[in-house]
């Protein structure tokens, strides 16, 4: 692979964290202000993080939806409650719920493949990605 600035690594870095803010603000200022399109690697991790939060979000209106639709029938509403309670409620670590501390621990390891300067795999979403994205 190719050697990656630092500075691509910090955007990429960075826009795991902020679940792609970074990355839309960066690939704003990129094209607009100095005209110059992005790294292969750049927009790889920016356009991964930003699909990640929209799946993300589609999951969590999901799940939401659903524990919303389910509360009302016997039996299967108390089950729903209590997995609601210890996937979303209940912290574990600190004050991260089961659900957060998953998002968490995918989050870093993704952020270690862009420190390391490789394009990190996430199963369903980098395939995503690379069919769409070519650079």
């Amino acid at each position: 692979m190719q050697n990656v600035s630092l500075w691509d690594k910090f955007v990429a870095i960075t826009s795991y964290y902020t679940l792609g803010l970074t990355g839309v603000i960066w690939l704003i200022a990129s094209y607009v202000v100095f005209k110059k399109p992005l790294t292969p690697f750049c927009s790889y991790h920016i356009y991964q993080s930003v699909f990640l939060s929209v799946l993300l979000y589609v999951l969590s209106m999901f799940f939401d939806i659903a524990f919303s639709l389910t509360v009302k029938i016997p039996f299967i509403g108390d089950f729903m409650g209590l997995i609601n309670l210890y996937l979303f409620k209940l912290p574990i670590f600190y004050t991260f719920s089961l659900f957060n501390l998953i998002i968490f621990v995918i989050l870093s390891y993704l952020s270690l493949g862009a420190f390391l300067g490789k394009l990190s795999y996430f199963p369903f979403v980098s395939d995503i990605i690379k069919s769409n994205f070519r650079n």
